[in-house]
C-alpha cells in the first residue's frame, strides 16, 4: 500500500464509530477513529506504530466499505 494514499470514513464508517455499531473488533475501531476525516497511510502508520497488521486490516475496512482511498 503507498504510502501516500489518502483515506476516509465512509458513511457507513461514520455510522459504526457514531451510531454504536459495534460491528467490528475493537482494533478495526481503533483504525477507523483514526481515519477520520481523512488520513495518509504513512500518518496512520505513524499513529498506530504497534499495529503489525496495520495494512492487512486498513484493505479489509476498504473491502468492507467502512473507509475509501480518496482519488486527487
Amino acid at each position: 500500500m503507498e504510502m501516500n494514499m489518502q483515506l476516509s470514513r465512509t458513511d457507513k464508517g461514520q455510522d459504526e464509530i457514531f451510531n454504536l455499531g459495534h460491528t467490528l473488533r475493537p482494533r478495526f475501531r481503533q483504525i477507523l477513529f483514526s481515519v477520520g476525516g481523512g488520513i495518509s497511510f504513512g500518518e496512520l502508520c505513524h499513529k498506530l506504530p504497534n499495529c503489525s497488521e496495520l495494512e492487512n486490516m486498513v484493505n479489509d475496512l476498504l473491502q468492507n466499505g467502512f473507509i475509501q482511498a480518496l482519488r486527487h
